[in-house]
């Protein structure tokens, strides 16, 4: 029997893929920290190793005879209070699995990066330390960079880049769309980036998992595949919708001009948050204000993926957060 690895199983993403994996016929095996964070009974269905990706040890007896790696771990947040951890978990880390993965004859390799590792279609008006990549761009990219060169020597590894991820789960930092959905229809978001309209792609945590599972069948080598929605909407298109499907009233919101979300954004850092809003960065500020579309194309052509509307997605959301937002 084939033996999947899976790395960051107790993630937003990481729990929809593994529930996936649970109607195939692959053994999987998964490398946790804490093995008390999955979900109740999912232990008894894998095969557990403890440790993470800093661990040579966990790493090498996690890849062990292991036929395909679906690499989810990440630090995937807008702050860290140490800017060299995004380096560490999501560069060095990677290129760490990724050679042990090549020495212990992995079949297959799929790497979860992000939508952020390709260049707007339209740049944010920041200056300054602002307009630079945050360290989670940074080590993203450097992760994508090692994976194509151990495609490029052998490694059958395959890249997705998902795009902004909403749906049922933990309102955390991984889940900051939702988590943003829930404070605008409940009438707690005052206030709102002048983003001028800037476009961006919203995609169904389900269909993030469905395509990560494709193109670990389908994937061509060496090839990144983005992961998102049909449609390419602005941040205040997406929180319209989600409010009439809701049944409430569009909240009225103050729009700071880009300065001024930077000047917030340097505060939320010292105060390590703002009522309940998270940390975030003025690099992290810029993101939002950039134009970025998603071409989905490729994905629908070589992996048959095939994502939900946003008007579904949402229909599903909502309901979610009606029903108390239980665990997913």
């Amino acid at each position: 029997m084939a033996i999947t690895l899976v790395t960051g199983v107790t993630g937003f993403v990481g729990r929809r893929v593994l529930r996936r994996m649970f109607d195939g016929d692959d053994e999987i095996r998964v490398l946790v920290r804490d093995p008390a964070r999955l979900a109740p009974g999912d232990a008894e269905r894998v095969q557990v190793v403890r440790g993470d990706l800093s661990d040579r040890w966990a790493v090498a007896r996690a890849v062990e005879r292991a036929d395909t790696v679906l690499h989810l771990a990440a630090l995937a947040r807008p702050h860290a209070r140490h800017p060299g951890t995004f380096a560490a978990v999501n560069a060095a880390a990677v290129h760490e699995l990724l050679r042990a993965a090549a020495e212990a004859g992995v079949r297959r390799f799929v790497h979860v990066s992000t939508w952020l590792v390709a260049p707007p279609d339209r740049p944010a008006p920041v200056r300054g330390a602002a307009a630079r990549l945050t360290p989670y761009e940074t080590s993203k990219q450097q992760a994508e960079m090692s994976v194509l060169a151990q495609a490029a020597t052998g490694l059958d590894a395959v890249i997705v880049r998902p795009t902004r991820v909403y749906g049922p789960g933990p309102l955390n930092a991984a889940n900051g769309a939702t988590r943003l959905l829930a404070l605008y229809l409940s009438g707690r978001l005052r206030l709102r980036l002048d983003d001028g309209g800037a476009l961006a792609n919203w995609v169904h945590v389900d269909d993030v998992a469905d395509g990560i599972l494709l193109a670990a069948r389908r994937g061509g080598r060496g090839t990144a595949y983005v992961l998102g929605g049909p449609e390419n909407v602005p941040l205040t298109a997406y929180l319209e919708l989600a409010a009439e499907i809701a049944g409430v009233p569009r909240r009225r919101m103050l729009a700071l001009p880009p300065a001024a979300g930077v000047a917030l954004a340097r505060l939320t850092v010292l105060l390590g948050g703002l009522g309940d809003l998270p940390a975030l960065s003025p690099g992290w500020i810029r993101t939002f204000l950039e134009s970025r579309t998603a071409d989905i194309a490729p994905a629908r052509r070589d992996l048959g993926y095939a994502p939900r509307t946003l008007r579904e997605g949402l229909t599903e959301t909502v309901a979610w957060l009606d029903g108390g937002g239980r665990e997913w």
